[in-house]
């Protein structure tokens, strides 16, 4: 029986190890998405920069002409319009490099006419979590400790066959044999044999002993040593999967709390960015003010949806290392379907997956909401064309 348990915990340990290269796998293809739903935002932040700037410079030009600016002013807008189109020109870029990305992760050609538009919204309540839980779902969910766990096992089941092997040997034999020759002999003679005509039979015992066993008690040595190897393997593949989850824990409250506070620091960089125009228009403050605020608010943009997005992939990483990520996603294999390999094995004890988690294959987790996945941080034009307070600008003094 030994050789055939292992045999099978063989084909479950490839089983394991394939599955843990699928779950990277998803895990990339989700970091991969939320990286170009992350440089798509910065093109749109980009864009109302290079727009905010451009009517400023047309702007200050027009006022250049009729006498109300000076040069300064006007180069200081050129120099602004210029430096955010360069920014605007690597954001774009830095898509097509975050799309060209994910199409390799999905097995897609690099081009073929059609663009990747995401459209799942992240994530952005805050994980609750219990330590204990999610240790004790590593344990029993990821492929590599599950793995550690199958070689554990098959190590027993070696050392049980050189257990045997060391053993005296008692064999029961039998022989029992008859002449079934029959015809015609050369000189013309009829032989054969009847019914209950036997040549010989044996039937006896054999006891056998090696001497000393020294060759069998080696080999039960041997076995146990490696499966002490072996368990200390499994020990500090458990001991490295709890600071795996310790850091991504860290990640996950790092980028929330980030999240929070540049969504603040946007909130204020808008208000800002209206109040400088405001002033500037009324001329109370220098261009350098507006050009700060501007970059301050896209800076604020960027940084509040990148925190989120970084969230969303410490979610995935978190996923990944309580090994599932897969279920989470509505990815789930025939075996675990049917049962036929489970990550607590398929042999006694309730070691299958229990009865309220058995995967099904649907999705938990970003929904579809039918339109760009940037949309969702609220993507509005700060100062729209036509705003009262970039109509007219205030007359000029008059000279004495």
């Amino acid at each position: 029986m030994a050789p055939i348990v292992i045999a099978r915990l063989d084909t479950e340990r490839s089983f394991f190890q394939y599955k843990e290269s699928v779950e990277e796998l998803v895990r990339g293809v989700i970091e991969g998405y939320w990286n170009l739903v992350q440089a798509r935002t910065d093109v749109w932040a980009r864009k109302i920069q290079v727009q905010q700037s451009e009517e400023q410079f047309r702007r200050e030009q027009a006022r250049l002409k009729t006498g109300f600016a000076d040069l300064g002013t006007v180069s200081q807008a050129r120099v602004t319009f210029n430096q955010f189109r360069a920014s605007l020109i690597a954001a774009e870029a830095n898509v097509l490099t975050r799309e060209g990305a994910l199409r390799n992760l999905l097995g897609l050609p690099p081009s073929d006419d059609r663009q990747i538009v995401p459209v799942s919204a992240p994530a952005t309540r805050r994980l609750t979590h219990d330590w204990d839980a999610l240790v004790r779902l590593a344990e029993q969910r990821r492929p590599d400790l599950i793995e550690l766990k199958i070689i554990v096992e098959a190590d027993q089941q070696r050392l049980l066959q050189a257990e045997h092997q060391a053993m005296p040997k008692l064999d029961a034999v039998a022989l029992y044999r008859w002449n079934g020759l029959s015809g015609e002999m050369p000189n013309g003679e009829h032989i054969s044999s009847g019914a209950g005509q036997f040549t010989d039979w044996t039937l006896g015992i054999n006891f056998s002993v090696p001497l000393g066993l020294r060759q069998g008690r080696a080999q039960v040595r041997q076995q146990t040593l490696l499966i002490a190897r072996d368990r200390a393997n499994l020990e500090q593949g458990v001991h490295a999967a709890v600071h795996e989850l310790a850091s991504t824990i860290r990640d996950l409250d790092n980028a929330y709390e980030q999240y929070l506070a540049y969504k603040e620091t946007r909130a204020a960089a808008y208000e800002n960015l209206k109040v400088q125009i405001e002033q500037f228009q009324a001329r109370r403050n220098i261009y350098l003010n507006v050009l700060q605020a501007l970059n301050d608010w896209g800076a604020a943009v960027s940084s509040e949806s990148g925190a989120l997005l970084t969230y969303n992939v410490a979610l995935a990483q978190l996923e990944r290392r309580t090994g599932t990520i897969l279920e989470t996603h509505g990815l789930v294999f025939f075996e675990e379907r049917f049962r036929s390999a489970g990550p607590l094995g398929i042999l006694g004890h309730g070691r299958d997956y229990p009865s309220a988690t058995i995967p099904v294959g649907a999705p938990e987790r970003y929904p579809s909401t039918g339109e760009p996945a940037e949309n969702s941080f609220d993507l509005r034009n700060p100062v729209p064309r036509g705003a009262p307070l970039l109509e007219k600008p205030p007359p000029p003094a008059k000279r004495n």
